[in-house]
């Protein structure tokens, strides 16, 4: 790597590494040791990739992925070699009473699609999480078993790229926040299904009614339900090419690594220079303008993850 990149960058990727190797999904959790030596091993990866550092944002959001991808690809491989699901589990997890094999969930044939038994364990597990998530969204009773249903079908049903949604996690813990995502679409198309009826004539309440009144507003979107996704390796993914290095530089420093504050930067005047602060200007102009920089990093960044 090139040698523009600070010893302190490093200890900040190297504690996010570690921080992402030890829990990279709510439910696993694996020892100290193992995520130091998965952080060490996902830092060196990626280092590897590049000639030059590419700078701590994409750096760090490279790493978090690789360690992610390293402590559940051993929590799996672990798994299976002893044959038990619970392993690694985090004991404080109490969402659902215990793990399925996901491996017998995985196991498919053309004649006769996903048929293992361990299927049958699958709907007692996730209804509770779904029917509270749909609950939240104002959908309950015979509506929500429905969606409930469908979501199951969902799961098995092979998509464009010709897999099907159950192949996706490595380990169990990650078909929770998959199925929420899942529940969450259908309850959408649920929401719009019912408006298109509300429209007809005569038919009562219109799409407006429903999102409109203060009193009984019905929620669409509820971020709280799709848990340990908005990682900042997945905002950068996504919205990488909307922003310029600079402002990405801006987004880790203050929400990501938080080793500065929005005074500590107006005070730097390397820093204002590289971004093009008036070095004479006022500490409130300072304040202004940075401020400037920053809503409008977080506007790009909001605005792809809205759409």
């Amino acid at each position: 790597m090139s040698p523009a990149v600070h010893p302190e960058q490093l200890e900040r990727c190297w504690q996010a590494c570690w921080t992402r190797a030890r829990r990279p999904v709510e439910g696993v959790l694996i020892s100290e040791e193992e995520a130091t030596s998965i952080a060490e091993r996902a830092i060196r990866n990626v280092s590897l990739e590049y000639d030059d550092f590419p700078g701590e944002a994409e750096f760090t959001a490279r790493a978090l992925e690789e360690a992610s991808r390293g402590t559940r690809e051993l929590v799996a491989i672990k798994r299976r070699s002893v044959a038990d699901p619970q392993l690694h589990h985090d004991p404080e997890d109490h969402r659902y009473e215990r793990n399925l094999d996901l491996d017998r969930l995985k196991v498919h044939d053309d004649a006769h699609g996903f048929h293992d038994r361990e299927w049958n364990h699958l709907p007692d597990l996730l209804r509770p999480l779904a029917l509270h998530t749909l609950s939240r969204k104002g959908i309950t009773g015979p509506d929500a078993e429905e969606i409930f249903n469908d979501t199951l079908v969902e799961l098995s049903r092979t998509r464009d790229d010709g897999h099907a949604p159950i192949l996706d996690p490595t380990v169990f813990e990650e078909l929770i926040p998959l199925h929420t995502r899942i529940v969450g679409f259908r309850a959408i198309d649920w929401f719009r299904k019912r408006s298109t009826l509300k429209n007809r004539p005569n038919s009562g309440e219109s799409f407006d009614a429903l999102t409109g009144d203060p009193e009984h507003a019905v929620q669409f979107e509820d971020h709280h339900s799709d848990p340990n996704q908005t990682t900042f390796e997945r905002i950068y993914a996504e919205c990488r090419e909307a922003l310029t290095s600079k402002e990405w530089e801006l987004i880790f420093v203050l929400f990501v690594a938080q080793s500065a504050t929005v005074q500590d930067l107006i005070a730097d005047a390397a820093f204002c220079k590289h971004h093009d602060i008036r070095a004479k200007a006022s500490a409130s102009t300072k304040r202004r303008e940075l401020q400037e920089l920053i809503e409008t990093a977080l506007g790009k960044i909001r605005k792809i993850l809205i759409n």
